[in-house]
């Protein structure tokens, strides 16, 4: 009888050690985030339900942080940027913050999953990595016929140009394409080499209408959808 009664109540003291922990029983596991490379505001997580803020620090460093509450063991957790889903292929962005573009961390060792289930791991971890938006410096070269044409954005980057056999095309214009400028990084386009024969000069394009410019998010708005900047033009004519 003593036996049984010490058994009873050791059952309850179990029993309430494991109320106490909530969720009858099954551990709960704090989610646990690090964003890197974020300077710009308005980036939300999100994930069962919650809402994450993820503020920019002054000095750009790594910015840590946990959503308000953990998830139970079993539970399915998908930290994504407010309104995206990452499951599709393109991946649908959502609400990312003004000029940047936030996704997982890819990189080894922080490309830990953004969506598991609780418990599959020891801790919790979510690593998202954020870049400034880079768009496209493009334009045409129009009156193009001799060889060895070299544009150039200042000192980043250089193509050249090769002309047309096509008499409507010379006419209408050869394009070119510059890489890349991320936003708020100023880009001038310049004549690196002239062609054989003739002298080119840039005559139309960008902010001051000479190839030169300061890069913006579609066109001045801050949406990440920006075709960048595709107005550049450089007219070539003989030589004189």
């Amino acid at each position: 009888m003593k036996f049984s009664l010490a058994r009873m109540a050791l059952a309850l003291a179990a029993t309430l050690t494991l109320a106490s922990c909530g969720g009858g029983g099954k551990a709960t596991y704090p989610i646990n985030v690090t964003v890197k490379g974020l300077v710009y505001d308005n980036l939300i997580l999100t994930t069962n339900g919650m809402e994450l803020t993820i503020k920019p620090k002054a000095d750009g460093s790594d910015v840590n942080d946990k959503f308000p509450n953990g998830v139970e063991y079993g539970q399915v957790y998908n930290v994504v940027p407010k309104n995206a889903d990452l499951s599709k292929v393109p991946y649908v962005l959502g609400d990312q913050p003004k000029h940047q573009t936030c996704l997982p961390n890819g990189t080894y060792p922080d490309n830990l999953p953004h969506t598991a289930t609780a418990g599959q791991l020891a801790t919790i971890q979510i690593n998202y990595v954020c870049t400034v938006n880079a768009y496209p410096l493009t334009g045409i070269v129009k009156g193009l016929t001799g060889t060895g044409l070299v544009l150039a954005n200042g000192s980043s980057a250089s193509t050249p140009v090769t002309p047309s056999t096509d008499s409507a095309t010379i006419a209408s214009g050869v394009g070119f394409s510059l890489g890349s400028v991320y936003f708020g990084q100023t880009y001038g386009v310049t004549i690196l080499a002239q062609p054989a024969g003739q002298a080119c000069t840039v005559t139309a394009g960008g902010d001051n209408g000479k190839g030169s410019g300061t890069m913006k998010d579609n066109d001045g708005t801050d949406s990440y959808a920006s075709p960048g900047v595709t107005d550049i033009v450089v007219t070539c004519g003989a030589a004189s």
